[in-house]
């Protein structure tokens, strides 16, 4: 086969660069009915209104890379004074200087912290459900202590959750009873460590930021940002000052494209890559898509989409379903899925004629089935109405062609 027998030789008639444009197609309709934050292409946490998209971006080696659309599902943070840590307590060793530096989002507002005492640090509790995974974060600067604890303690009745986070080597010294813990790196020397755990009976919870490491004088680090959250993986920094705060829900859908010239209702094909915002999870939640959806409100009671389910170790494939009959349904093999950070997908449909790629590599294929009517295109959601089955990625491209293409031309496009 020639190369040019590797490429459609039409191009996409709908081709969505949301990293490389960093804007929104005005035919797309999102919705957060809330702020939300992110990473802007300088490097510096930024705010988005209520109703506006989020082009995240993030600092790798020293250089700031586009990322594309962020969605995410509703988080809570519930620190009630995430940025003035001179409201958290305070044992009688250390001293909080407010304001002291520039922090994460370009502001001087990130507090200086110094203990006289090995171990100690500001730390704030709230009341938590027993049972619950949640995540704790915080933005940290070196200081001239290099190693920090992250730590949950609630006075002697649990064994404790910690991790020793190294500022200046990105390594970890030690690490107890957690699910889950990371850096993420951001500009001017900060890094947002994290850790996730789950409780068990209590319902004390307490984010500790405590020194590790004895130095000569006093022991000092900056500190900015702290989270709470309930969830198995952090998600954008929600900043509050006096009171618990919600980010709510991301909504990213193209309504009637059955409408449009460039949709073709009985055969195509759909490529889209995303870097997921990582995670790790053990309980599969809901079946967030990408894909054509019902009309009416976007539900996969008639669908041709892709799947997910929010734990990568039970992901599901199903690239068409009718009410009743999931009779094009491709599983990866073994029915297992993949934690891959980033990933190109794409899937065709044409009546007894589906298959799935990703990464280069075919999934399955399905020779059953007609293309059922499913006219709304959703981008990481199970229907516009629902809640709780979101997607927490980003979404870099989108592409659509009006045939059906073949398998090999499906593989090379998603290299």
């Amino acid at each position: 086969m020639s190369i040019s027998q590797n490429f459609p030789e039409e191009g996409p008639t709908l081709n969505l660069n949301f990293a490389g444009s960093r804007t929104l197609d005005p035919r797309i309709t999102f919705t957060r009915t809330s702020t939300g934050t992110y990473m802007g292409s300088d490097g510096l946490i930024k705010v988005a209104p209520a109703d506006s998209p989020r082009f995240d971006h993030r600092y790798v080696n020293g250089e700031i890379e586009s990322l594309g659309l962020l969605v995410e599902e509703s988080r809570s943070n519930l620190i009630t004074y995430s940025e003035d840590l001179s409201q958290w307590s305070l044992p009688s060793s250390i001293t909080i200087t407010p304001n002291n530096i520039v922090s994460p989002d370009g502001t001087q507002n990130a507090d200086f912290v110094s203990t006289t005492v090995n171990e100690s640090g500001p730390y704030v509790s709230i009341t938590a459900s027993q049972n619950t995974t949640y995540t704790l974060s915080v933005f940290l600067k070196y200081g001239n202590t290099p190693t920090i604890r992250l730590r949950d303690f609630d006075g002697g009745t649990n064994p404790g959750h910690h991790v020793i986070f190294n500022l200046l080597t990105q390594t970890f010294n030690s690490a107890l009873n957690l699910d889950d813990y990371g850096y993420i790196p951001y500009p001017n020397g900060w890094y947002r460590v994290w850790m996730t755990f789950t409780t068990g009976s209590y319902t004390n919870l307490s984010l500790q930021v405590r020194s590790a490491s004895e130095v000569s004088g006093d022991e000092t680090f900056y500190a900015w940002g702290g989270q709470i959250e309930a969830g198995a993986f952090p998600t954008s920094y929600i900043p509050t000052s006096g009171g618990t705060a919600t980010r709510n829900h991301d909504r990213v859908y193209y309504e009637n494209v059955d409408q449009t010239e460039w949709f073709n209702k009985t055969e195509g094909t759909v490529v889209f890559e995303h870097t997921d915002v990582p995670y790790n999870s053990s309980t599969p939640v809901g079946y967030p898509a990408v894909g054509f959806a019902r009309t009416s409100d976007g539900t996969s009671a008639s669908s041709i989409q892709y799947y997910f389910t929010k734990n990568y170790g039970a992901a599901q494939y199903l690239v068409r379903i009718t009410p009743g009959n999931d009779s094009a349904n491709i599983n990866p093999p073994g029915g297992t899925g993949s934690a891959a950070a980033a990933s190109k997908v794409g899937f065709v449909y044409k009546a007894d004629d589906y298959a799935l790629v990703r990464n280069g590599s075919l999934v399955g294929t399905d020779t059953s089935g007609a293309v059922p009517d499913a006219y709304m295109l959703i981008f990481g959601m199970n229907g516009v109405t629902n809640t709780t089955n979101n997607w927490n990625a980003h979404i870099k491209h989108f592409s659509y062609y009006p045939t059906r293409l073949t398998n090999t031309q499906l593989q090379t496009l998603t290299k």
